[in-house]
């Protein structure tokens, strides 16, 4: 693919939402602005279907576990999105979880409908992935009123 800091990759990625170069090392697990976007980073080159990046990515310290800090997402919610076949086989090679909920609620298989999505659909299927709906746990049934309890005359006499 060339190059990734090539001026036309870093435009395109700033287009996407990528923030540009991937090269940056590791920061050694310290929390700042500059994994923020690393990890932003790692979501859309799943959505991208750029194994390139992801493999960088993971070999600077990311994780097909890491979850976007907004929406609590991981790769794969991201790929099968992008309905990215190949980036999907990869992930789930590197056992990316394919019931992950996001923050709603939602797995990677719910993400699998765009045009594309079919193919997606059918591979995170066939791996055993389900809906978020049938992940979640049943919500309890609501609350019953509690009845109160019916005095006797007996009861009411007693002083």
């Amino acid at each position: 693919m060339g190059n990734p800091s090539s001026p036309l990759l870093v435009a395109l990625g700033l287009a996407a939402g990528c923030g540009g170069e991937i090269n940056k090392p590791s920061t050694g697990g310290a929390s700042s602005a500059v994994e923020a976007v690393a990890a932003t980073n790692l979501f859309h080159a799943a959505q991208l279907g750029d194994l390139a990046a992801l493999q960088q990515y993971l070999g600077q310290g990311q994780s097909v576990t890491n979850r976007h800090a907004e929406n609590g997402q991981t790769a794969l919610h991201y790929a099968a999105w992008g309905g990215q076949t190949s980036t999907i086989v990869w992930l789930i090679r590197q056992k990316a979880d394919i019931s992950a909920l996001d923050n709603a609620g939602k797995s990677p298989l719910d993400f699998a409908w765009m045009p594309k999505g079919e193919a997606a659909r059918k591979m995170l299927a066939d791996a055993g992935a389900k809906p978020g709906s049938e992940l979640r746990p049943p919500e309890p049934p609501p609350a019953k009123p509690e009845a109160k309890e019916d005095l006797t005359n007996e009861e009411e006499a007693k002083p």
